[in-house]
């Protein structure tokens, strides 16, 4: 390609020509990565499983299975025998909370949230309440 020169300036070479289906085709292509990039998720960090001292586990069987990982250390004096229970689902929280309004001539009563919270179980070497049904043995 040879410049343009008017007088002293000359103007910068020109690109091939490029039809507009073509610049098309590439904004499509580039927003298509960009869609599929912005969908993928990159796990940089590993997530511990089971999650650890202190973090629910979203199963029993999760929280059984750590038990069972250091109940070996925990049974100086005693065996450590393993329970689990869903800390959740023990006591009435505001995703327990009804509303009753009049409808009609009688009421209306609805849940104003989730019917329960997520399942989140804790393990322990023996029950730590003695309420009945709260600690199942894994």
């Amino acid at each position: 390609l040879k410049p343009l020169t008017l007088g002293h300036w000359s103007a910068p070479p020109t690109l091939p020509h490029v039809t507009h289906a073509a610049m098309k085709f590439a904004a499509i292509c580039v927003v298509a990565l960009i869609a599929v990039a912005s969908g993928l998720k990159l796990d940089i960090v590993k997530v511990a499983d089971p999650k650890g001292a202190g973090q629910g586990e979203p199963t029993m069987a999760g929280a059984c299975s750590e038990c069972t990982k250091y109940a070996d250390y925990l049974d100086r004096n005693d065996p450590c025998v393993c329970f689990a229970t869903d800390i959740q689902g023990t006591f009435a929280d505001d995703s327990t909370k009804e509303l009753t309004t009049r409808k009609g001539y009688g009421t209306e009563t609805v849940n104003t949230g989730a019917t329960r919270l997520s399942e989140s179980w804790m393990w322990h070497c023996r029950p730590v309440s003695s309420t009945e049904g709260l600690w199942k043995q894994c």
